[in-house]
Formats: C-alpha cells, sequence, structure tokens
C-alpha cells in the first residue's frame, strides 16, 4: 500500500516540513525496503515562488496532497494542489517507481503562472492501457494556447512514467471567468475514462468540475483551446447539474451517474458517442455541500446498484449515510443505511468519501471509523 505524509521535523531550534512516499506491507504496516523516500523536486520557471535564478521548488509546507493515489504500469502517480488556495502553490505531478520508489520525473502545470492544483475533490488520476495519465487542473493561470507551459482550467493527457511530459489538453473557451472571483473551477472533479468496448472506434472520457457542465473528450484529440467556444470537443452538456460537481462521475451500461450540488442523482445516456442532454433517469434528494461521488457495482451486465455516501452533516459530526439505487432507475432508492439506525449507521460523516465495494461488501470510512456493509448471514 503507498501513502503520502506530510510532518514537521525538528531539529534544535530549527523546524521544517516535508512530505515523504511510503509504501507499506499490507499485512504488517511494515515499510517496505527503499521505504520512505523524500518527496523533492525542481523544474525550470518563472512563477510563483520562483528562487530568483529560473527555478521552482516543491514546496513541502504549500503543496497539499488532495488526489488519490495512481498506480500504473508500475508507476505510483502523486498530484498537488493547496490547502484552500493559500500560495505560492502549483499543479504538481511526480511519477516514482513502485518498487525501487525513485522518482522517475516530475513536472509542474503552471510554472511561468500560479495555481493549477490536481484535487479533483480527492479523486485520483486515470490511466489508459498505454499507461497515459489523465488528470484535470483547478483555478490558475493559462496560456498552452500560445505555447506556454500554464494549464490552469484544463484537461490534461500525460505520457507515462518517465516520460511525463504534456501529450494533450482540453481547456474551456470561458477558462478566464472560471478561474475568476467566481471560483468556478474545473478541477473540483475528476476524468472517468469512458470502456472501449461502448465507444468503439472512439476513446473517450468524460468529466465535470463547478461550472456543472460534462464534458465529453476523444482521448486521442482533446482539443486544445478555442477562444469562441467549446465546439472543437465531442460535446458539453449544459447545466446538466447547474450548481457544479465535487467529485468524479460514474458508468455503467451506457449510462453516466453524475450528483452535483444542491442537486439530485441524475443518469445520462451515451448513445452514439453522444451523451443525453436530458437524464433519463434522476432521483429526488436533493443534498447540500459536498454532493456525493457514485460508485457502481453489478453482476456482469445485470442487478447494477449505484452506491453514495452522503456527507453533507461533516461539520456537525452527523453520521454518513451509506444509500444505494437502481443503476437502470435512480429513482428507485434500495438501502440507507439511517433507516435501521442501531445496526447500520455510519460514522461521523468526512467530505469527499467515496464507498469502495470489493470481495461482496461496501466499505465506508468516517471520521472515527471504517464501517464495513455486507450481507446478513
Amino acid at each position: 500500500m503507498y501513502v503520502l505524509a506530510r510532518t514537521k521535523e525538528t531539529q534544535g531550534n530549527n523546524s521544517q516540513w516535508v512530505q515523504r512516499l511510503h509504501a507499506l506491507n499490507i499485512l504488517t504496516g511494515a515499510e517496505m525496503p527503499d521505504s520512505p523516500v523524500l518527496i523533492q523536486a525542481s523544474v525550470p520557471g518563472l512563477g510563483a515562488g520562483f528562487d530568483g535564478t529560473g527555478n521552482i521548488s516543491f514546496n513541502a509546507l504549500r503543496q497539499n496532497q488532495r488526489a488519490a493515489l495512481l498506480l500504473s504500469n508500475g508507476a505510483v502517480y502523486i498530484t498537488w494542489a493547496s490547502h484552500c488556495d493559500y500560495g505560492p502553490y502549483h499543479g504538481w505531478v511526480m511519477a516514482y517507481d513502485a518498487n525501487t520508489l525513485q522518482q522517475l520525473a516530475a513536472i509542474n502545470l503552471s510554472p511561468n503562472g500560479f495555481r493549477g492544483g490536481i484535487w479533483q475533490s480527492g479523486g485520483g488520476p486515470a490511466a489508459d492501457a498505454n499507461g497515459n495519465v489523465f488528470l484535470m487542473t483547478g483555478n490558475g493561470s493559462f496560456n498552452a494556447n500560445s505555447s506556454g507551459p500554464d494549464y490552469g482550467d484544463s484537461f490534461v493527457k500525460l505520457g507515462s512514467g518517465s516520460g511525463l511530459a504534456v501529450l494533450d489538453y482540453f481547456t474551456p473557451y470561458d477558462q478566464v471567468r472560471l478561474t475568476s472571483g467566481l471560483d468556478l473551477d474545473l478541477g473540483s472533479g475528476g476524468p472517468l475514462l469512458l470502456p472501449a468496448a461502448d465507444t468503439s472506434p472512439g476513446q473517450l472520457m468524460v468529466g465535470a468540475g463547478k461550472d456543472g457542465k460534462i464534458y465529453l473528450l476523444d482521448r486521442n484529440n482533446l482539443g486544445h483551446f478555442n477562444i469562441l467556444n467549446n465546439s472543437q470537443i465531442l460535446e458539453n452538456v449544459l447545466g446538466a447539474t447547474p450548481h457544479g460537481v465535487w467529485g468524479n462521475l460514474a458508468y455503467w451500461q451506457k449510462q453516466i451517474y453524475i450528483w452535483g450540488f444542491n442537486d439530485k442523482l441524475k443518469a445520462f445516456r451515451l448513445d452514439h458517442n453522444l451523451v443525453s442532454v436530458i437524464p433519463v433517469s434522476q432521483g429526488s434528494p436533493i443534498f447540500a455541500y459536498p454532493p456525493p461521488t457514485p460508485t457502481v457495482s453489478a453482476n456482469g451486465n445485470g442487478s447494477g446498484i449505484v452506491w453514495t455516501v452522503r456527507t453533507d452533516q461533516w461539520q456537525t459530526n452527523g453520521p454518513a449515510i451509506l444509500q444505494a439505487w437502481d443503476a437502470a432507475n435512480v429513482s428507485r432508492q434500495v438501502y440507507n443505511s439511517n433507516i435501521r439506525v442501531v445496526r447500520d449507521q455510519a460514522g461521523p460523516a468526512v467530505r469527499f468519501v467515496v464507498p469502495t465495494v470489493a470481495n461482496g461488501k461496501v466499505y465506508v470510512g468516517t471520521q472515527s471509523e471504517l464501517d464495513v456493509y455486507g450481507l446478513l448471514p
């Protein structure tokens, strides 16, 4: 198991913040050989926090690893954003060898500017079969359309491992509006790669951010930037969820599931490589911030269930609520952990929790406990 830890270390009268990548034995919790490794990197840049000599170094105090780690093709990928936009910070991405923890590559996605963090409300980057890495950045400087190195509010495709370079990108035409004081950053959501079997001959990806649009992109031609509109991409579904998304989308049987802030769980149909402009089904509950991130479990092509965790009571120590919905029609709730409180109620809610489904059980992390749900004997 791979984890990143941030600590304040003191020697005498001197203190410094450091971050380390750990590889742990999942049976014993012990460190694996060559673990941990200190996180450090420096790249050319003249952006916020540069050293005066044309370089920007990783700042262990300011950079916050919020998105999940990605393990792909023998490499561990780590991304960073900020602590509530306290700067200077940048959108760092680093790759480490999964066996030796040797750093393979590091890239800064706003080296001549500012911000552009990768946080995705806790969701991780995605990888395709070739090891290419896809992610979404938040508010920050953007100049890639003029051959610059800054990719604020963008979908970004990176090469794998030691080839951690930008291969392609898409930035909405209204990026300036998104990154303004309206705080509509794209990076509150994360990318979802759709199954090739459902999109052949295309290879597609979807994602959504605080502007509430579902963006449907060709992974082999993301579209770059068009100053007039987004007509160069496959589709952007306006107002899919009017108040924005904080998390990832889910997919099953050509349906895309999304739950936005102050909105309902919705299912949109993918047909002929286009997303329906209106949902094919939707629930009735409306939740406050933060909205849930859906997870789908299914027995093959049938019996699909959409799992969500309601966490909008996170500030009052109210319980997380695990809910299950019929994936064929999300208006039908099939389970709620708050119906039989004594038996099923979860621990205190924590933001951005995603239910994990494995081995016939559903795992929910809370502030004080890990709750495990499954069929009764």
